[in-house]
């Protein structure tokens, strides 16, 4: 499959070269109708990722495309053909809340066995005007299209909206460090935010790509915060920034109530053996409900990162 779509990304790339406007929009339909349905979802993949990346996709072709906007232009001419009805579906079942929660999951599994589908309709909600539909997508175009969702949740980080940036992040972070190493710039303005909620999330985020520049600020939040929970966060993001796991085991161990939700994430980050034996332990043994379940919840999420 990786094969075949890189051979029509190059081929894709050729027609861009070769012609521009609605000539490109008719080479791509002749395309399209050559490769027929099986070749089709991969096409409108490409050509999505060529419109998300569209300023590297520029540099390739500045010779003959100078005009900026030109990719997404000719791909909404494009969308108009081939738009897909499901994601209308899919904003209705977001927007209905828990009553829409079983078609979306059954709308779902119909991307899974259709990633080339899938793309485009995650692009089309990107672009959605409810925030709602629009933070769904970062969870969904990680888990249905992997690595190939990268740009689209790359895009989505610049939302206009936290809630949206939020979980784009989150999205990022699930596809790998190396994945949200490119937003790294943003999430260290962040640290800078007015919001608190943001510096917390800022501050794991760089923690979890190990970006030891922020390190400084990250040690001076954990003095200096005035909510006790970004204190708590920063802290933590600093140990794992240090790789200091005895101070993650210790906190644990000894029951630091205050601070254990925090460093319970951060054992699950660090993720070495004497870290995630002490979070194992604090989960069946620290001496409140609320500490045992904040444990619990890293210990999921390892489970579900294995």
């Amino acid at each position: 499959m990786t094969a075949a779509k890189e051979q029509i990304g190059a081929r894709v790339d050729a027609l861009a070269e070769a012609h521009e406007g609605d000539t490109f929009v008719s080479a791509v339909e002749r395309l399209a109708e050559e490769l027929g349905p099986e070749g089709r979802p991969l096409l409108q993949q490409v050509l999505l990722e060529r419109a998300a990346d569209e300023e590297d996709f520029q540099e390739a072709v500045r010779r003959r495309f100078a005009e900026k906007g030109w990719t997404r232009r000719t791909l909404a001419r494009l969308e108009r053909l081939w738009r897909d009805d499901r994601a209308d579906t899919i904003a209705a079942a977001l927007e209905a809340g828990p009553e829409g929660e079983a078609e979306v999951e059954r709308e779902t599994n119909v991307l899974r066995d259709e990633p080339g589908r899938a793309a485009l309709v995650l692009d089309e909600l990107s672009r959605h005007e409810s925030r709602r539909v629009r933070a769904w997508v970062p969870g969904a175009a990680a888990e249905i299209l992997g690595d190939g969702g990268e740009r689209l949740v790359l895009s989505l980080t610049r939302d206009r909206d936290r809630e949206v940036r939020d979980a784009a992040l989150a999205a990022l972070l699930e596809l790998g460090p190396e994945a949200a190493r490119a937003v790294v710039p943003d999430l260290r303005r962040r640290l800078h935010s007015a919001d608190a909620a943001e510096r917390i999330a800022a501050a794991w985020a760089l923690a979890q790509v190990g970006d030891g520049a922020s390190l400084g600020v990250i040690e001076e939040r954990a003095e200096t915060a005035e909510l006790p929970d970004e204190r708590s966060a920063a802290l933590a993001a600093s140990h794992v920034l240090r790789g200091n796991e005895t101070a993650v085991v210790a906190g644990l161990r000894g029951h630091d109530h205050d601070d254990l939700p925090a460093l319970a994430a951060a054992a699950r980050i660090l993720g070495t053996e004497a870290t995630l034996d002490a979070l194992r332990d604090a989960a069946e043994a620290a001496p409140d409900n609320a500490c045992r379940a904040a444990c619990r919840a890293e210990l999921d999420k390892v489970r579900e990162e294995a």
